[in-house]
C-alpha cells in the first residue's frame, strides 16, 4: 500500500470518526479485501461512496487494471470522495453522483463482476434486482449491515427467499455480517 493512501485511510478514519460518517470497519475492510484478492474482480460497482473510505481500501486489494465505479447520492460526500481519491493519485476510478436507482439503469449490461452495495438500507432490493443485468456472467454480489439494519431490507430477505437465491451471511463484526450472493450458486 503506498504511503499516500494509507495516510489518506488514516486520515479519513479520523474524519469519519469525528463526523459519524457511516463507513465500514477496519475488520470489514479486511473481510471485503480478502473477498477481492480471491475474486480478482476487474470491474466492480459500489453503491454507497460516502467519502471513499471503502473504495480506497478496495484500491490496496484489486489488481492494477481492474476499475471501480462508485455512485453517491449525496453532493458533498461525492466531492469528498472525487477530491480523496485525486489526492491518492488512484486510477481506473469512475465516481458518480447521483440517485443509484437511476444512474444503475445507465451503466452498461454485463459489465460488473463485482458489486458491492452498501447504501440506503430500504431501497437494497431495488438495487438488486436494476443490478443484476449489469452483471457478468460471474458475479459477485456483497451486500453491507445485513445483520444490524436487517429490519430496513425485510423485503430484500423475502425477495431472495420467494426467488430461492441462495446466500451466505458472513460476520465480519460484532455487531453485523455482511451477505455474499455468487452467480455460480443459483440455478436457472
Amino acid at each position: 500500500m503506498s504511503q499516500i493512501i494509507s495516510l489518506t485511510l488514516k486520515n479519513l478514519k479520523t474524519i469519519w470518526l469525528a463526523r459519524e460518517i457511516p463507513n465500514i470497519s477496519e475488520e470489514n475492510a479486511e473481510a471485503l479485501k480478502q473477498i477481492m484478492r480471491e475474486k480478482n474482480p476487474k470491474h466492480i460497482l459500489e453503491i454507497g461512496t460516502a467519502n471513499w473510505y471503502s473504495a480506497l481500501h478496495f484500491v490496496t486489494a484489486i489488481a492494477d487494471d481492474s476499475d471501480i465505479t462508485t455512485i453517491e447520492q449525496a453532493w458533498n460526500m461525492h466531492i469528498d470522495a472525487v477530491t480523496n481519491f485525486k489526492n491518492c493519485k488512484t486510477k481506473n476510478i469512475h465516481a458518480i453522483w447521483g440517485d443509484a436507482k437511476s444512474v444503475i439503469l445507465s451503466l452498461a449490461d454485463g459489465y460488473f463482476d463485482l458489486v458491492y452495495i452498501d447504501a440506503m438500507k430500504k431501497e437494497y432490493l431495488q438495487y438488486l434486482i436494476a443490478i443484476l443485468p449489469k452483471c457478468s456472467a460471474d458475479w459477485l454480489i456483497i451486500i453491507d449491515d445485513v445483520e444490524k439494519f436487517a429490519e430496513k431490507m425485510a423485503d430484500l430477505y423475502e425477495y431472495l427467499n420467494t426467488q430461492e437465491i441462495p446466500y451466505q451471511l458472513k460476520k465480519t463484526d460484532i455487531d453485523d455480517s455482511i451477505m455474499i450472493i455468487k452467480r455460480s450458486d443459483i440455478r436457472i
